[in-house]
C-alpha cells in the first residue's frame, strides 16, 4: 500500500511517496508537495500507474535519445574508404546543428529548415551540403536497423528540393609534357614517382599509395594491377569483394620505376610489400603526399591540386588527343563510359567526319526554289 513520509522539518517538510514499482520493489520519490494529503494523493497515483505497468495495461515510455551521442556512436563504426572525410564533415557541419536534437524531432520539417539555412548562409558549398545530407540519411539507416527510428526523413525530401551540384566547368589540367617533366625534377623520391604513376596511368591517390610490388610486375605488357585504395578496397568495390582493375602503364614506366624497384628488392621487400613504403612502415598518408606536391607546385607557380595534376590530367589529356571514350573509361575504372562522359563532356566529340561538316552543294540543274533575300 502506498504511503508518505517526511524527511524534512515541521517548518520545511519534504514529503516522499513510497510505493511498489512494477517489479514489486519499494521505491521512494520526492513529491515537492506542501502537505501530507497532497503528497499521499501523488503516492496513490504512482502506485496505480505501477500496477497498470505490471498488468501490461500501460507501456513504459521509451526515453528520448539525442542525435549527438547516437551520431558519434554510428561514426565510430564507419569502415568505408572515405570514413575519415565522413567523420570530419559530420563533426564540422552536422553535429553542431543536431547534437542536442531529440531523434524523434529530427523530422522532414527540421531537415528542410537546416537545408534552407545552409542555402541562405552559403557557409559551405552545395556539394558539401549534399555530402552532409547523405551522412544524415546513412545515419538514419543505421538507427532504423537498431530500433532507434522507424523512418528515414531524408528519403521524403522532394527531388527538386535537394541540394544541387553546381554546373560543370572546365577544371585546369596539365597539358604540357614539359611541365610534367619539370615537376618530376622538383619532386623528391618517392613523390615524383607517385606523381608519375598518377599522371600517366590515371590512378587515384589512394590507389597509388596502396600499390604493392607485385602490382607492377606487368609493366613490360603495358599494364599496372590495382587492388587496393590505401589498405582498403577500391572505390568501385562497394561490397569489399576484392575487386581488381588494370590501368595502362606508359612505355617508359619500366625505365622510370626500374631503379626504385631495384632498391626496394635490394632492401628485402617482398611481393606484397608497399611499392611506396613510408620510412616508418606502412603506406604514405594523403596529407604527406599532398604536402610534398604543394611545395613543388608552388615552386613552379602552378595552381593545380594533386588530383587535377594526376587523374584528371590523365583523362583530359587522352580525350583531347582523340582516345576513344570507352578506352579512357576502362582505364579510369568507371562502370560505364556514361560516367566518364558526365565529367568530361567538354572533351567529347569536338571533331566530326567531313561528311557531317560538308557545305551546301550547288545545284547541278535549274534551281527548284528561288531564295529571295528579305
Amino acid at each position: 500500500m502506498a504511503s508518505v513520509f517526511n524527511r524534512g522539518t515541521r517548518e520545511r517538510p519534504k514529503f516522499y511517496a513510497r510505493f511498489r514499482d512494477p517489479s514489486g520493489v519499494w521505491r521512494a520519490r520526492l513529491t515537492h508537495q506542501p502537505t501530507r494529503a497532497l503528497a499521499f494523493k501523488i503516492a496513490l497515483e504512482l502506485q496505480a500507474r505501477a500496477e497498470r505497468l505490471r498488468l501490461g495495461l500501460e507501456k513504459e515510455p521509451v526515453p528520448s535519445l539525442l542525435c549527438g551521442p547516437l551520431m558519434e556512436q554510428w561514426s565510430m563504426g564507419l569502415t568505408n574508404r572515405s570514413s575519415r572525410d565522413d567523420i570530419g564533415r559530420l563533426r564540422l557541419h552536422v553535429l553542431p546543428r543536431f547534437k542536442a536534437t531529440k531523434l524523434e524531432d529530427l523530422n522532414l520539417a527540421e531537415i528542410m529548415r537546416w537545408l534552407d539555412d545552409e542555402r541562405t548562409a552559403a557557409r559551405i558549398s552545395p556539394a558539401t551540403v549534399r555530402h552532409c545530407l547523405n551522412l544524415v540519411s546513412r545515419f538514419f539507416g543505421w538507427a532504423i536497423e537498431r530500433g532507434h527510428a522507424t523512418t528515414n526523413p531524408v528519403r521524403s525530401i522532394p527531388p527538386g528540393r535537394r541540394p544541387q551540384q553546381p554546373g560543370k566547368r572546365d577544371v585546369p589540367w596539365l597539358e604540357s609534357d614539359a611541365v610534367v617533366s619539370r615537376l618530376m625534377e622538383v619532386l623528391p623520391d618517392p613523390f615524383r614517382l607517385m606523381f608519375f604513376v598518377g599522371n600517366r596511368s590515371g590512378l587515384r591517390l589512394g590507389e597509388i599509395c596502396g600499390l604493392r610490388l607485385s602490382d607492377v610486375a606487368h609493366l613490360a605488357e603495358g599494364a599496372i594491377r590495382v587492388r587496393y585504395s590505401y589498405i582498403g578496397p577500391l572505390k568501385e568495390d562497394r561490397r569489399g569483394a576484392g575487386k581488381t582493375k588494370w590501368a595502362p602503364a606508359p612505355a617508359d614506366a619500366g625505365a622510370v620505376l626500374g631503379p626504385w624497384l631495384a632498391r626496394r628488392r635490394a632492401a628485402g621487400a617482398g611481393d606484397e610489400a608497399f611499392l611506396f613504403e613510408h620510412p616508418g612502415g606502412g603506406h604514405y598518408r594523403k596529407e604527406a603526399v599532398e604536402a610534398a606536391w604543394e611545395r613543388a607546385r608552388d615552386a613552379l607557380g602552378l595552381r593545380l591540386n594533386f588530383y587535377q595534376a594526376t587523374r584528371h590530367s590523365f583523362a583530359s589529356r587522352n580525350l583531347s588527343r582523340g582516345v576513344p571514350l570507352d578506352e579512357v573509361a576502362a582505364a579510369l575504372g568507371h562502370s560505364t563510359p556514361a560516367v566518364t562522359a558526365k565529367h568530361y563532356a567538354h572533351f567529347i566529340r569536338k571533331t566530326f567526319s567531313p561528311g557531317m561538316t560538308a557545305p551546301i552543294q550547288p545545284p547541278s540543274g535549274p534551281p527548284a526554289l528561288a531564295l529571295v533575300a528579305a
